[in-house]
């Protein structure tokens, strides 16, 4: 119902642009006498004579117009036969051919409704709502100047019509010759003040002017000759929109769709707002309302697709657009879109390049325009290069990483056969040994010779882990003489005459981090080759520092169970054992001394009693004493390694 009755009255009237008015043109109830739907009275047209036949036949087609009317179901073709049946029995009644144009108009077949148009006036001049009905059609088909000379003609038979000056203003105003609309208005303001028609074009007129306040002022008062006129309401909200009123604006929007709600220029105005606004699930309803009253919608068919976008159902509005390309193939907007979704929502550069360069083609642009897809089409190619270089230097990394790991497996590799060498070495060789074989499995790195005697300064290896940034190597609390003979390994002086049992070993790297061995340095005296030694033997296993556990630069080393260091000591010094203690078993006591009777700490020393203290030692210590080290930066054995230039090297 709301189909026929709009295009109707678009058929009949075609006052505006920006919505229909309520009245609709019905179908004449007399042959001689066309109905103007509300509008200024027509003069009376001349007398035809009409056969009773035919006017039997016009009254039974006008009765079923009412009847389908009133059910809200219109039957086209059963119109159209009744119609046909008149002009087949008198071929010169005008105003069948009108009412034939009218229903073939709303069955969108402008073609043959022109025909008939024109016909009706060819053989009734003075029929102009005829010729208002023509001129709008062309006036639809941007047949603006050819719609003016239908208008004009239907004029010279009735100067004062008013359907055909406000028509004609209608393609004024869209033709923006805004005064000549304003001045054809008037002229039926004049004859007609109560002309809801004129209202509706003035204050069109003046908001396309930008004259907000005559626009606004036109719109009240055209309610009050008609209250509630939705194309009114419409316009009253655009002003208010545009005075940036926007909640006083959407009711009179709403307002103007209780009046008739298949206004599709109302619903647009709110489906825009609610888009400014990222409403987009009003947009959306508003949108799939217009393509409910007209599927074929352009507008809102992109609309529906934009949304559809923003509310983030990204998959829905690509085969919107997709389905949109299909039936615009000259449009570029839809692949204007696509490449947008390509490059924005789906991370596809490739897609949106060639979405892009179609947008391109259409468009009928060069690479130097400002066009949106010139600028996405640079952004794509510049998109596809960044990931062909993100994705060789992610295959870089990948060799990288797979380089490190192998080189991490050679090292866990190189540590298990170290410690397995050193250990089988010691035993067949009569080597000391530290009590139990080293589980490599959870150190960073291993010590080679695995153990040391204290009776000279040890050249030890720390081999296994890729070394960079070190600064220091301490042995307990004393800075050792370091070097670093490869990538994965270093080597240290440790300075004779350690206490025997576990040492902790720390690695301090220039950023401050450290790396901690707690107990990772044996010091035993070795076997007596033939003897039946065992591995660690003089400590008890499990005596002295545990893994992690120890002491740190700055507190004192400590020894294996039995032996406690000397309070007070200092890197550099050594630690000294507690009064009383006794060597570890199987320990020699120094030359010249008797034993049970060793010096005592802190006691001088007396010339040419005891051991010799060893060169370059610190004389001040009582020569032979367990713990007599040297202070951190000496020499501390027979051979030095070579200066590698590393911070801390000798």
């Amino acid at each position: 119902m709301t189909r026929l009755l709009r295009i109707l009255a678009v058929a009949g009237l075609a006052l505006l642009v920006g919505g229909c008015p309520k009245d609709t043109v019905k179908p004449d109830d007399k042959p001689s006498q066309p109905t103007a739907g509300g509008d200024a009275a027509q003069p009376p047209p001349k007398k035809v004579e009409v056969s009773e036949t035919t006017k039997l036949a016009f009254a039974d087609a006008v009765a079923a117009y009412q009847q389908q009317k009133k059910s809200g179901r219109f039957d086209y073709e059963d119109l159209l036969s009744r119609f046909r049946a008149i002009l087949e029995a008198d071929p010169k009644a005008a105003e069948a051919h009108y009412n034939l144009g009218c229903v073939l108009e709303a069955m969108r077949k402008d073609e043959e409704a022109q025909k008939h148009y024109q016909q009706a006036l060819e053989l009734r001049p003075d029929l102009t709502l005829a010729a208002a009905n023509w001129g709008a059609m062309l006036a639809r088909q941007g047949k603006l100047d050819q719609a003016i000379e239908v208008y004009k003609r239907a004029l010279s038979k009735d100067a004062k019509n008013s359907a055909v000056l406000l028509n004609m203003a209608s393609v004024y105003l869209d033709q923006k010759k805004y005064d000549v609309a304003l001045q054809k208005s008037a002229e039926v303001l004049v004859r007609d003040p109560t002309n809801v028609g004129a209202y509706r074009i003035m204050s069109s007129a003046y908001l396309e002017k930008n004259d907000l306040d005559m626009a606004h002022l036109l719109c009240l008062r055209g309610l009050l000759v008609k209250k509630d006129d939705p194309i009114l309401y419409n316009t009253l909200g655009l002003v208010l929109l545009k005075q940036k009123k926007v909640p006083e604006a959407l009711a009179q929007f709403r307002a103007a769709l209780e009046g008739q709600p298949d206004m599709i220029s109302t619903r647009l105005n709110i489906a825009k707002i609610a888009l400014d606004y990222k409403d987009f699930r009003i947009a959306k309803e508003e949108f799939t309302r217009i393509l409910e009253y007209e599927p074929g919608h352009r507008q809102a068919a992109f609309g529906l697709a934009i949304a559809a976008r923003g509310s983030g159902d990204i998959d829905a509005s690509k085969a919107q657009f997709l389905a949109l390309a299909e039936k615009y193939p000259k449009d570029p907007a839809p692949h204007q879109w696509l490449c947008r979704l390509a490059l924005r929502n789906f991370n596809n550069p490739a897609e949106a390049k060639q979405a892009c360069k179609k947008c391109i083609d259409l468009a009928g642009v060069d690479d130097s325009s400002d066009h949106p897809c010139v600028a996405m089409a640079k952004e794509s190619v510049q998109s596809i290069e960044m990931e062909k270089k993100m994705k060789v230097a992610e295959a870089k990394a990948l060799e990288e990483q797979k380089k490190y790991e192998e080189k991490l497996a050679m090292l866990a590799k190189l540590r298990q056969d170290i410690v397995d060498r050193e250990w089988e070495k010691g035993k067949k060789d009569c080597l000391v040994l530290p009590p139990g074989k080293l589980d490599t499995k959870e150190l960073d790195f291993v010590l080679e010779p695995l153990a040391i005697t204290p009776e000279k300064a040890n050249t030890v290896k720390l081999v296994g882990y890729l070394w960079e940034d070190v600064k220091d190597v301490f042995v307990g609390t004393i800075k050792t003489k370091w070097r670093k003979v490869n990538e994965y390994t270093l080597e240290m002086i440790v300075p004779k005459d350690l206490e025997l049992g576990p040492w902790d070993v720390l690695i301090r790297m220039k950023d401050k981090s450290e790396m901690y061995f707690g107990g990772g340095l044996w010091v035993g005296e070795k076997p007596k080759c033939g003897e039946a030694a065992k591995p660690g033997e003089g400590a008890k296993p499990g005596d002295g520092a545990k893994p992690g556990e120890g002491a740190k630069p700055g507190d004192g080393a400590k020894p294996a169970d039995g032996a406690k260091p000397a309070d007070g000591a200092k890197p550099g010094d050594g630690a000294k054992p507690a009064d009383g203690a006794k060597p570890a078993e199987g320990a020699k006591p120094a030359e010249g001394a008797k034993p049970g009777e060793g010096a005592k700490p802190g006691e001088e020393a007396k010339p040419g009693e005891g051991a010799k203290p060893a060169e370059g030692g610190d004389k001040s210590k009582e020569p032979g004493a367990p713990g007599a080290v040297q202070p951190a930066g000496e020499s501390g054995g027979d051979e030095e390694p070579e200066d590698s230039g590393e911070p801390g090297s000798p």
